[in-house]
């Protein structure tokens, strides 16, 4: 199964290092998945509908603060250093505005990109956002610079992972200091 490495991965995840949030126990149903379908006429990859109705659907994991302080106004450093945590959107009843895949979709198609769904942002990069395309393709879209969306290969648990290691790889240069001006 392709979300066995992503569920793996947070069985044994350093809860030291990172806070993680998700819906546990707040699931949507087939129901709930199916009605967001309808809505936007797509119907969702698999392996996303199926992290989508785990206990880790509607995701936010980030680096604790006390490991990667918070950025304080007019703090210069390289852009990565400014990316320190991901956000998976879901479909769960009661979730947070900024994890609900039904709002950002809503909000992405009133800024006039109807054609895509999108499902998994980095934090700390507001321009740009891993989306589903109308042929369920993975894309990333440059939302606010060029408007253009970059294909990306594989699935979405193939996508995760390589945002959760590269996010792992910022955060041990976060770690080493690699951040600071010499």
């Amino acid at each position: 199964m392709a979300l066995e490495k992503v569920y793996d991965y947070f069985h044994n995840y350093d809860r030291q290092t990172y806070q993680v949030v998700a819906c546990m126990g707040n699931e949507p149903s087939e129901h709930d998945i199916k009605k967001f379908e309808h809505q936007y006429g797509i119907n969702l990859p698999a392996d996303f509908r199926e992290f989508t109705m785990s206990p880790l659907g509607g995701l936010y994991m980030e680096v604790r603060e006390e490991i990667w302080p918070r950025a304080k106004q007019y703090d210069i450093g390289p852009f990565w250093s400014f990316c320190r945590g991901i956000i998976v959107y879901g479909i769960a009843n009661g979730i947070p505005d900024f994890l609900d895949i039904r709002e950002k979709t809503k909000e992405l198609h009133d800024e006039g990109f109807t054609g895509f769904i999108p499902f998994l942002s980095i934090i700390g990069n507001g321009d740009e956002i891993f989306c589903f395309d109308k042929d369920n393709n993975i894309v990333l879209l440059d939302c606010y610079t060029t408007g253009e969306a970059a294909p990306v290969e594989g699935a979405f648990s193939d996508c995760l992972m390589k945002q959760i290691a590269e996010l792992e790889e910022r955060k041990n240069k976060k770690i080493r200091g690699e951040d600071k001006n010499n």
